[in-house]
């Protein structure tokens, strides 16, 4: 039995942002090993320091405030521009995977082929490819399947 769905704006951006969180840390981490170098490379001088602590707080302002901003506005932006996001999706649960389909045709998937699956609050994201991700809410799955995808993740 197939169930139609739409992905929201909302979604979308949530999802984007989820699937992208571990390449933000790694490179957040980098720069702040960067950072730890420059005191023993210019001295232990008090402007050394000074100037350490200032970018560092920069670093975070920047990475709390300022990059979700940024983010936010470049997926919704993605999401108003791609009339694809916006059509009706049909979701099938099998026995030993699922069906999504829409308009534009349609991508079978075996639970055992998938590379990654994250169960968030409201919605699973299951990743076929290690960079494509579908999204489908939680709300359209029984018990079973979402027992599935908890013992994918």
């Amino acid at each position: 039995m197939s169930k139609a769905y739409h992905i929201s704006e909302d979604q979308f951006v949530r999802a984007n942002w989820h699937a992208q969180r571990g390449r933000r840390g790694g490179l957040v981490l980098a720069l702040y090993a960067v950072l730890a170098l420059f005191p023993p490379a210019m001295g232990f001088a008090s402007a050394a320091i000074t100037a350490t602590v200032v970018v560092a707080v920069l670093l975070a302002v920047f990475w709390q405030i300022v990059l979700p901003g940024i983010h936010r506005w470049r997926y919704r932006r993605l999401y108003r521009q791609n009339p694809l996001l916006h059509k009706e999706q049909r979701l099938n649960i099998l026995p030993t995977g699922f069906v999504l389909s829409s308009d534009n045709g349609e991508s079978r998937y075996q639970l055992a082929e998938l590379k990654k699956v994250t169960v968030l609050e409201d919605m699973v994201l299951v990743y076929p490819t290690t960079t494509l991700f579908h999204i489908i809410p939680v709300d359209l799955l029984d018990d079973f399947a979402l027992a599935q995808f908890r013992g994918l993740a």
